[in-house]
């Protein structure tokens, strides 16, 4: 056989870009696409299917005659602006996980899955998502923004509750995580970043449930299905997910559903209906005070959101309508009624954005006014008529405005705007909040990109009148401020990604809690003065199944570093949160396919904070096997080498942890 006719032989590949399609925080236009993880941004524990590309000629490469093969590059858009911007050309830096990288990743919640994300710090109590303050670049759980769908889902009673939310993980789409303070994006809570989870709407009717068992008696079940009725796709989910606890007093018990409801009213019309819970009890072990093994909390939430996406050609509308309720009980010590804490928090919101499109750009116009209650037995002040516990309440009512025009000249992309921020909370002044970006791309593979915004926080109704026998509410707080710039490049071909970026932000009036000396007895909340953090994050993703095509054509590696240092003013101050940044984290993830049938993924993950003395190693694996079309079979190995750690002082985090789930979808 000649050479050439070795040559004709072999599999070639093609690949093709896809149509620019888009969804934003504003405008949710909410045109489908498939979130794959072609940016080494996204998370990568992605195994085949996950980052396989598309034959998008209908053959099967495997039995074509000519055996070509022909993939799709996925086209990635972000909400890393008002407009739905291509991941390419967004001027911040952006992870997007997608469904399947979800499914592939060895994790039980989305605070799981954060762990793996470049430039998140996870400080965790307890399992599996149980009670989590997530962090971007050295903030705190209270300087994120944590939306759903684009609404603000942020607790304004402590942000240790803003991730008790009514999804499930097989709801989601994709979640988007912007780094940085972004308060023209998302408003003024987005402090230090904002991590945006958007939905499922499929276009057909189906069902999936999933059972899964394993060690410290964990059980879980999770359903879903979707049917269509005339114009309408409709979705429900439930879930259950219990365990006894891997040691004394971290037992949990965890129940959620979501209901969907998107009708189209028209081609270009549609009105999204969502309805979520949440109900959570836990065992909470030293969760906020090693001087307490026996705390323990309970937590409801119900949601409900109607969105419209209205207007066709140049106008776009969208009015959003959310309500948001929770309830907190925490005891101190388990079933004692002494230091008992009694919330009931209400979160109304309506907004309405306008997007027009011209010669000259994209601007959006887009107005917010949101009321913030919460009636308690310790947050507030006295009520004139007490309701059973509820002898306390505090409200406020935010206000924003916010205008952005974005223009695209060949190779460059420019956006500009700002956010007139307003409170009736006392003593905080009306803000001005402006940003600017610039994206040049002066290849299709090597994209630029620089960005400087500034955002704001205002004390949430912990901050301002907590009281227990080991923390005291400070008098006088004021909102915290930040600016932020960012630099980054990213490269991104078919094969190889990565990117770099270096920050800076500049945070003033900083909100914490804290002690003058190791002896005081309380924690206290004070504006504690400025900060300044710098660092630098990289990653590299490669599509090594190219080269070994027996681990799976889609088979990827990711690499992602951060680093970061932080200076203050705050002179010896002990802080709990703000000043205990991550300062070293390293995550590797590796995914592949063997055969048909056995697909597997790893992820490993280094770092170390300030207030640790060296760095911990943490390691989970995941192998999943196709039975059939319909059914999967999989197994999971949380922390594998045992690793000792905590993220909290006196608070242990589980050793090695397995368990078996069995998957079935129709």
């Amino acid at each position: 056989m000649t050479k050439q006719s070795n040559l004709q032989q072999a599999p070639t590949l093609r690949f093709r870009r896809m149509t620019r399609k888009g969804y934003g925080a504003f405008n949710t236009m909410h045109r489908v696409v498939t979130i794959g993880t072609l940016s080494s941004l996204a998370l990568a524990c992605a195994y085949s299917s996950t980052a396989s590309a598309q034959n998008v000629s209908g053959r099967d490469p495997r039995t074509s005659p000519d055996r070509e093969r022909e993939y799709e590059i996925e086209a990635v858009t972000v909400t890393a602006s008002k407009l739905a911007t291509p991941l390419g050309e967004a001027t911040k830096l952006v992870t997007v996980l997608s469904a399947k990288d979800i499914a592939a990743a060895p994790v039980r919640s989305i605070q799981d899955l954060l762990v793996y994300v470049a430039g998140v710090d996870v400080s965790q109590r307890g399992a599996h998502g149980v009670q989590s303050d997530i962090s971007i670049r050295g903030g705190h759980q209270d300087q994120t923004l944590v939306l759903l769908n684009g609404v603000n889902l942020t607790s304004a009673q402590t942000g240790h509750l803003s991730f008790d939310l009514p999804v499930n993980l097989s709801d989601i789409e994709r979640i988007e995580v912007l780094r940085g303070p972004a308060a023209l994006i998302y408003g003024s809570g987005a402090f230090s970043g904002a991590i945006n989870i958007i939905t499922r709407h499929d276009q057909r009717d189906g069902f999936s449930a999933t059972i899964s068992a394993g060690q410290h008696r964990l059980f879980g079940v999770e359903a879903r299905g979707t049917t269509k009725w005339g114009r309408s796709i409709n979705s429900l989910s439930a879930s259950s997910r219990s365990s006894a606890g891997y040691i004394d007093n971290t037992d949990y018990l965890i129940n959620r559903a979501l209901w969907q409801t998107q009708y189209q009213l028209s081609p270009a019309d549609k009105m999204t209906l969502q309805v979520g819970m949440l109900d959570k009890q836990f065992g909470a072990n030293s969760f906020y005070s090693v001087r307490y093994p026996m705390q323990y909390e309970y937590s409801r939430r119900y949601f409900s959101s109607l969105r419209g996406e209205l207007g066709s050609g140049r106008l776009r509308i969208i009015p959003t309508l959310a309500w948001d309720r929770g309830y907190d009980q925490f005891d101190l010590t388990k079933g004692s009624p002494q230091y008992r804490n009694y919330h009931r928090s209400n979160n109304y919101s309506a907004s309405l954005a306008l997007n027009y499109s011209s010669a000259l750009g994209l601007t959006t116009l887009a107005g917010e006014l949101r009321h913030e209650e919460i009636v308690s037995s310790n947050l507030g002040r006295l009520r004139a008529r007490a309701e059973e516990h509820y002898t306390k309440y505090d409200g406020r009512t935010n206000s924003s405005l916010a205008l952005e025009h974005s223009l695209r000249l060949e190779q460059w992309t420019l956006s500009a705007g700002t956010l007139l921020q307003a409170t009736s909370l006392e003593g905080v002044k009306t803000r001005l909040l402006p940003s600017a970006s610039i994206s040049y791309r002066p290849t299709g593979a090597l994209s630029l990109s620089a960005s400087w915004s500034r955002s704001m926080r205002l004390p949430s109704f912990t901050d301002l009148w907590y009281s227990s026998p080991i923390q005291q509410a400070g008098t006088g707080l004021r909102e915290e401020q930040s600016e932020g710039v960012e630099l980054s490049a990213r490269y991104t071909t078919s094969l190889l990604q990565g990117y770099v970026s270096g920050f800076f932000s500049h945070g003033t009036n900083l909100l914490d809690w804290t002690k003058t000396a190791a002896s005081d007895t309380k924690w206290v909340s004070r504006n504690i003065g400025k900060t300044e953090s710098r660092g630098l994050e990289l990653g590299l993703s490669l599509r090594y199944g190219e080269y070994l095509p027996f681990l799976g054509l889609g088979s990827r590696l990711q690499l992602d570093y951060l680093y970061m240092t932080q200076e203050h003013d705050a002179g010896q101050i002990i802080s709990m949160y703000a000043l205990n940044y991550l300062k070293h984290k390293f995550t590797a993830r590796l995914g592949y396919q063997i055969g048909p049938r056995l697909e597997g993924s790893w992820a490993l993950r280094v770092q170390k904070r300030v207030s640790q003395s060296e760095a911990y190693a943490t390691l989970d694996a995941k192998l999943d096997y196709l039975y059939s079309s319909r059914v999967k079979l999989g197994l999971e190995v949380s922390n594998l080498t045992a690793t000792k750690y905590n993220d909290f002082a006196g608070v242990e985090q589980p050793r090695r942890w397995v368990a078996a789930q069995l998957s079935y979808s129709l």
